[in-house]
């Protein structure tokens, strides 16, 4: 036989068993802080202390007992870096725990896990093991080699390295979250006396009460600790690394509208120090700005709110965030309230400048219209003091042209975006126009467009109407001689980041002999000269089907206003 049983065995499972179930329950919470889970990571560490405890204890020959007892030591290894880990990450110094400091840390602890696997070939840890009877019991009783002492020494630096920052904290921080670190030092102390107990060999209650009360003391004042004064949700290190620096009003609230934390600004716009507040409910603090919460508890809320500070109104952009748990319960609010008084103003004067930019834009581009139309009308005029047909054709011209820029002005006034123009329904109104000025029947020519979903910048915009408006013009006038019917087609599409323009007609041609690009004819060099030198674009002539006019631009990114 080499087990027993002993009156011991229960109770140390039963401790086991708290320690395992508190660490389950930190590590399932959603919102468990780093720290939290470092804390979970020591109970369940601990409960396999326990239970490598419980199977020496249990175990009724030497070699069976030195293997718990090795065994239970990889714990007593772990715990006093684990827990120098949890300190510093509760008390907001995070950025020390790093892979170098962690290394640095594990020097020793490694050293000695070593060293007890090792320590038959040198009893650095221990001289020698023997069993000692007390009762029914066989006892392991150790005499402490060298390195023993090195080690205890090193833990116990670390773990009272960890106690002092908690008494540090404990010292400087708000009455609400004294609690919360009293019990965390409670918990640690506990521990403490464990393990000076084990060392001295007091009796008669070194199992029972050394172990199997104490720990599961600690297990549970932790988590008393994390549950009730919301370690795992609202750790206090957030209040010197995150909440204090912010310029912003932060108030942190638990389920029931208590004031669990705040930062110096929300104090000043409440009017009410941290001392007085905190632990108390929002409404009764602050009940004109408690109007403004939701009593949704699962839902994001965003939204602005006027409030009363310094005698003033001031906006605030307020963000109301729940943090929810594994089960679903709300456990807390973070509540957000920025001062954005200053850029609400700067918006309006923005606003107000766009405004008047905007009406002056329209105005501008009215009147450059009625100017044109102007001069359009004169030549017009002009036109029917002429007799000779070359010069009345002549001024017929001129006065479409600057109408295909007095159109574009047109629209631009129209349009809800002054940065571009809607192509499609300019380049419809082009054609009608240019169809009307010549008097042409829509039953002999008939004048189709296809007009993708485009929209120009008023520099590319003037050139490429002036362009429709040469070959269109060109198109209706020669294209189709002796009453011959045919059709006219206007293609604009964007294709591969370039702009596409397409003319095409199924009239008589250009002869094959004349060269569009050194013609005497204006409209046609006015054409080349804007396609290749305003577009940036090329220009292709086909002549194999009536004729085909394609220029080729580059899309140009546009600017909203």
């Amino acid at each position: 036989m080499i087990w027993q049983y002993t009156p011991y065995t229960i109770p140390l499972i039963m401790a086991a068993s708290v320690s395992v179930v508190s660490a389950g329950y930190i590590w399932r919470h959603h919102y468990c802080t780093p720290a939290a889970k470092t804390l979970s990571l020591i109970l369940l560490v601990g409960s396999g202390f326990l239970l490598s405890y419980t199977l020496r204890l249990s175990s009724v020959n030497l070699s069976t007992k030195i293997f718990w007892f090795k065994v239970e030591l990889l714990p007593v290894v772990i715990v006093p870096v684990a827990w120098l880990v949890f300190t510093l990450q509760y008390t907001g110094r995070e950025k020390w725990v790093t892979r170098r400091s962690l290394l640095v840390l594990s020097g020793v602890p490694v050293t000695t896990l070593l060293v007890i696997f090792t320590n038959e070939y040198h009893n650095l840890y221990w001289a020698q093991l023997v069993l000692e009877p007390e009762g029914n019991l066989l006892l392991l009783k150790c005499f402490h080699g060298p390195w023993f002492w090195v080690h205890s020494g090193y833990s116990q630096t670390l773990v009272l390295c960890g106690i002092c920052l908690l008494v540090h904290m404990l010292i400087r921080a708000p009455r609400f979250y004294r609690w919360q670190i009293t019990l965390l030092l409670l918990g640690v102390i506990l521990l403490q006396l464990n393990s000076v107990l084990s060392i001295s060999g007091l009796f008669p209650m070194r199992f029972l009460f050394a172990t199997a009360v104490l720990f599961p003391t600690a297990s549970l004042a932790w988590v008393l600790g994390i549950f009730r004064f919301r370690l795992a949700e609202v750790v206090p290190m957030a209040r010197k690394t995150v909440i204090e620096s912010m310029s912003d009003s932060v108030i942190i609230l638990d389920s029931e509208n208590r004031i669990l934390d705040l930062n110096p600004p929300a104090q000043q716009l409440m009017s009410s120090a941290a001392t007085t507040v905190i632990g108390k409910s929002a409404e009764h603090v602050w009940p004109e700005w408690s109007e403004q919460m939701e009593p949704s508890d699962t839902a994001e809320l965003v939204r602005e709110v006027v409030l009363d500070y310094n005698d003033e109104h001031h906006t605030y952009d307020l963000r109301i965030s729940p943090l929810v748990g594994w089960g679903g319960h709300t456990m807390s609010r973070v509540v957000v309230l920025r001062d954005i008084t200053e850029r609400k103003r700067a918006e309006e004067k923005i606003k107000t400048s766009l405004q008047e930019k905007e009406v002056l834009l329209r105005e501008i581009h009215h009147r450059v219209r009625n100017n044109m139309q102007i001069i359009s009308s004169l030549l017009r005029l002009q036109s029917q003091y002429i007799n000779d047909t070359t010069y009345t054709e002549m001024l017929k011209e001129s006065q479409n042209r600057i109408k295909s820029m007095a159109l574009i002005h047109e629209k631009l006034y129209q349009s809800e975006n002054l940065a571009s123009i809607n192509f499609n329904e300019y380049i419809k109104a082009l054609v009608q126009g240019l169809v009307r000025s010549y008097g042409i029947n829509a039953a002999r020519i008939a004048v189709k467009t296809e007009v993708g979903d485009i929209s120009l910048d008023i520099d590319t915009a003037i050139p490429c109407g002036l362009i429709i408006n040469e070959l269109v013009s060109n198109a209706l006038k020669h294209a189709f001689p002796n009453s011959r019917k045919g059709e006219i087609i206007v293609v604009l599409r964007s294709v591969n980041e370039h702009i596409e323009l397409t003319i095409n007609d199924n009239g008589v041609g250009i002869p094959k002999d004349i060269d569009f690009e050194t013609t005497d004819s204006l409209g046609l060099h006015l054409a080349t000269i804007l396609a290749e030198d305003q577009l940036e674009g090329e220009i292709t002539l086909n002549k194999s089907k009536g004729t085909t006019f394609q220029i080729r631009f580059k899309e140009k990114r546009r600017k909203n206003l």
